[in-house]
């Protein structure tokens, strides 16, 4: 269960630091219709797929999960198709280039895939590539017991995630 909360949250992580980047005046994505999400997070580990209840204040956590991290956004545009992103972080003597690519109608589908290549990694004789992609499906409203930020876990657990403050 660990290694699956792991990998859904490093999927949104990796997704999100490229939107982290992006100035305040910049085209962004419109955040998705608030209800029940189905998200499935695919990476070069696996695939997971959970189901998350959203509003406003919750999806726009993955933008804010990467405080800390040093980015130079450096050509976020809206395409024909959606959105795209480059950014470059860098902290503690690693850097990150991700590559994103964002599209969905963002009411009933959205998808992220991004290509993130990895640089001074400790133990690592040079970069690392990863890919992942993100597709979330809105299932409908969240259910009576879920609270915005529910993130319920293919096992049943269910973890809240606030908004970022």
């Amino acid at each position: 269960m660990l290694a699956a909360v792991r990998l859904a949250f490093a999927g949104l992580a990796l997704a999100g630091l490229a939107l982290a980047a992006t100035p305040a005046f910049a085209d962004r994505p419109p955040t998705r219709a608030p209800g029940l999400w189905e998200t499935a997070t695919i990476t070069n580990a696996g695939r997971t797929v959970a189901r998350e209840c959203i509003d406003a204040r919750t999806d726009r956590i993955v933008r804010q999960a990467t405080s800390g991290v040093t980015c130079r956004n450096d050509d976020f545009k809206r395409t024909a198709e959606g959105y795209a992103a480059g950014a470059i972080c860098r902290s503690g003597g690693m850097s990150v280039d991700n590559k994103v690519e964002i599209t969905g109608d963002f009411a009933t589908f959205a998808r992220v895939a991004t290509v993130t290549v990895m640089s001074g990694l400790p133990g690592e004789a040079g970069p690392r590539t990863f890919t992942s992609a993100i597709e979330a499906r809105r299932l409908g409203d969240c259910q009576p017991d879920q609270r915005p930020g529910d993130v319920i876990l293919p096992n049943g657990t269910v973890v809240n995630v606030p908004p970022a403050r």
